[in-house]
């Protein structure tokens, strides 16, 4: 089996953005000296001219820009123009790797990515659709930001092509996509079962896999916080109907006789992985964040020490230098905005204005379903009792210091097809993503949140969102709301997520679910949201989300602590990232195995553990004792069945991680297994082994050790856990505004030889952050 598990259970399928830009020459990302020299501004105030008007930009003590202007158009004008001078190479590498067109700018280790993203996105036409459908607000700010950034390029000399509103739409619908897509794993689970049926039969793969890809887990933490609630109403939220859940996987050796093609696994299916691997290896190149979670969490007076309602934004989109997002204060007249922005895209996605404050965590909902369309001899395929062509995209890719390559973009009914076409089978595979050319509202949503004034406004724009996110608000009125955004299918009753479906039109979507039916609340009862990309609602089924879930330590955590302080409730970003969670599920199986050892190291063993509240510290055995116990309990339990190279991959074991819970519960769990994993072992002495030969090297030489960011391979040596937010944002709203402290490491500018290339390391490391000038009287 090897790789393929890993590949079949990872449930980002990767970034998925757009299609192909109008070609041009090739062009160097920094054409002019000036551009490679200093390009940024020096600290303090300086004024712009923008269309007649008169901005004014003060940059703080880290270089974070805050503009004043008399309008809103000069204001975004100004945006562009700063984000220039700070990211322009970054901003200049995000739209090629949004519209395709990486390896005209870096050469052929970008060519797989281009042609991925021109498969699965948009063409240039596309883009001007969405930007037309926009409101005229939305436009209007497009517009102002690419003319303020052309300002900078002409300013500076920099030979490059104009920036453009569609660049905007690019990258903002590859941002949208990269933290709001999920699903599209049909074809690895698939390929991963047909594996599991040839070794072990249809029913024990059937069992294995229900137990891995589970259908419900009533217990799973829930930013509702209804998973040991129960259900009903609360704070004004209407339960959604509970998804269909499919009975069992299809009847794949049924469907492989009748050649409906929902279960037949891809021809080339490695060659496929391949390829998608080499794509995501050239976004890498062009610096385009890998890295997917994100975590939350808001308090309503109750629980305020203050009396204030707050909240806490940790985006975790992996660290690089410079870092995938920067810093953005606006003022013009009414808007009075701040916190964090993506280069090349105008106004702020997580932060704050005069009036709330909000951020986002990915969503994680199964928004692209894939289907296996049937071919005749012509290439068409079957469609409601007819035959179809597919319509087909001709592009060139342009490669730098290569002549250019044609390619042909395929598309159903459906939407685009992934991967080659099965000659050998007549089978292709085609796409659906239930939010195809909506993304522009995404955008817009966001926008309307810098000029949300209540609860209500922003409910509004977050009701717009077509992607997967959870968005979280707080007012300085002390209210707190969470909606579970997103263009949700309706699925059929027979069919399962899992799987490839038939492409013939008999599992076609009955609609989409209205927002009123998405997970939502304002003002909860308990007084708070916590989220770390967790479970919705314990309704919201099937979710696969399963006991054992990182996010339920902050859930803990503010119940556990009363009132809580700013700085208390800050510290909730440390001491969640430096928790052992697994403790908190297998610590009782550990203990009882260590209890019962004669290792010589047992009884140290015991007398740690059963003392231990699971914070990691510099040289404590406890945390590696816990995560090598578990692993090798892993070994012990699904040796028999998984490959071992698959049993010592991290990804795996977050899949296995539940199911071992599950069966060390027995009688205990609500969820009940359906393969037989014991086999008729002891468990008991199975845990007891684990724990001999995990202590076995000896308790001094399992010292935990800090480990380390290298932002890119640009610094190393950094102590700190990926476990934590790209942009941290800590926001209590009070009568007057937002108390803000923030931290965006490394720094504001790109350039190396700004002091703001990495002058917020320091307070990166030492969990400190910086705060967040609001009032212009702050501004010295």
């Amino acid at each position: 089996m090897n790789l393929i598990l890993l590949a079949a259970l990872a449930l980002d399928a990767g970034l998925r953005p757009e299609g192909p830009p109008p070609l041009s020459r090739p062009v160097p990302l920094c054409g002019t000296a000036p551009c490679l020299g200093l390009a940024f501004q020096d600290d303090g105030w300086s004024k712009l001219q923008a269309g007649g008007e008169t901005v004014e930009v003060y940059r703080d003590a880290y270089g974070v820009p805050h503009i004043f202007a008399p309008g809103a158009a000069s204001a975004f004008w100004a945006e562009g123009y700063t984000e220039a001078q700070d990211r322009w190479r970054q901003m200049e590498k995000f739209r090629r790797a949004a519209r395709g067109e990486g390896a005209e700018l870096i050469g052929r280790e970008s060519f797989a990515s281009d042609v991925d993203v021109r498969r699965h996105g948009y063409t240039e036409e596309e883009r001007r659709k969405m930007l037309e459908a926009a409101s005229p607000r939305t436009r209007e700010i497009l517009t102002a930001y690419a003319a303020g950034v052309n300002a900078w390029l002409k300013e500076r000399g920099v030979e490059a092509r104009p920036w453009g509103e569609t660049d905007c739409v690019a990258i903002g619908v590859a941002m949208a996509r990269r933290f709001g897509e999920a699903g599209d794993v049909e074809l690895q689970i698939q390929e991963v079962y047909s594996f599991l049926e040839k070794k072990l039969g249809v029913e024990k793969a059937r069992q294995i896999l229900r137990d891995i890809l589970r259908d419900s887990d009533p217990t799973a933490p829930t930013t509702l916080n209804d998973h040991e609630r129960g259900g009903g109403k609360e704070g004004g939220f209407l339960r959604p109907p509970a998804l269909r859940s499919p009975a069992c996987p299809p009847k794949l050796e049924e469907r492989r006789r009748k050649g409906e093609g929902g279960g037949t696994p891809m021809e080339g299916y490695a060659d496929h992985r391949r390829f998608l691997d080499d794509a995501r290896r050239g976004r890498d190149a062009l610096g385009w964040p890998a890295y997917f979670g994100s975590n939350a969490w808001v308090v309503a007076p109750s629980k305020s020490k203050s009396g204030r309602a707050m909240l806490y934004g940790g985006p975790m989109m992996g660290f690089r230098a410079p870092s995938i997002c920067n810093e953005i204060h606006i003022e013009a007249g009414d808007l009075k905005v701040g916190g964090m922005s993506f280069p090349g895209v105008p106004g702020v996605m997580i932060g704050f204005n005069d009036r709330l404050a909000w951020t986002t965590t990915s969503g994680g909902a199964d928004l692209v379903d894939v289907y296996a369309l049937t071919l005749n001899e012509k290439g068409e395929y079957q469609y409601k009792g007819e035959w179809r062509a597919f319509e087909a995209i001709e592009q060139e890719i342009a490669i730098r210091d290569e002549e250019p390559v044609k390619t042909r973009i395929l598309r159903s009914v459906h939407g685009p097809i992934t991967g080659k076409i099965d000659e050998k089978n007549r089978r292709a595979y085609s796409l659906r993503y239930s939010f195809w050319m909506q993304e522009h509202l995404t955008i817009e949503a966001v926008l309307d949140m810098n000029f949300a004034k209540d609860v209500k406004e922003f409910e509004a724009a977050a009701r717009k969102i077509v992607t997967s996110h959870n968005f979280f608000v707080a007012d300085r009125e002390g209210n707190i709301g969470f909606w579970y955004c997103g263009a949700h299918p309706k699925r059929k009753k027979e069919h399962d997520p899992r799987f490839p479906q038939p492409g013939d039109g008999s599992m076609d979507w009955e609609g989409i679910l209205s927002p009123d039916e998405w997970p939502q609340a304002v003002n909860p009862k308990h007084g708070f949201f916590a989220n770390w990309n967790n479970k919705p609602a314990r309704s919201w089924e099937p979710s696969g989300f399963g006991t054992i879930f990182w996010g339920k330590r902050i859930i803990d955590d503010i119940e556990s602590r009363g009132k809580l302080g700013f700085d208390e409730f800050q510290a909730i970003a440390r001491r969640t990232a430096y928790h052992s969670f697994l403790f908190d599920y297998f610590g009782p199986f550990l203990l009882e195995a260590a209890r019962g050892s004669t290792a010589p190291d047992a009884k140290k063993a015991v007398e740690a553990l059963s003392k231990w509240d699971g914070q990691e510290a510099e040289g404590d055995p406890r945390p590696v004792l816990v995560e090598r116990w578990c692993q090798e309990m892993m070994r012990r339990v699904f040796g028999p069945y998984f490959d071992a190279t698959i049993l010592a991959n991290r990804e795996v074991q977050k899949y296995l991680m539940d199911p071992l819970l599950y069966l060390l519960l027995g009688d205990k769990s609500a969820v009940k297994l359906n393969f037989d994993w014991a086999q008729g072992r002891d468990l008991k002495k199975l845990a007891r082994e684990a724990f001999d030969e995990t202590i076995r090297a000896g308790w001094g030489k399992m010292a935990w050790k800090s480990p380390t960011v290298g932002f890119g391979g640009v610094f190393t040596g950094v102590k700190s856990k990926d476990g934590r937010g790209t942009f941290q944002m800590t926001v209590e709203m009070g009568p007057d505004g937002p108390r803000a402290e923030t931290l965006a490491a490394p720094g504001q500018s790109e350039s190396r030889e700004s002091k703001h290339f990495r002058d917020q390391l320091e307070m990166f490391e030492k969990w400190t952050y910086k705060k967040f000038p609001w009032k212009r009287e702050e501004m010295k």
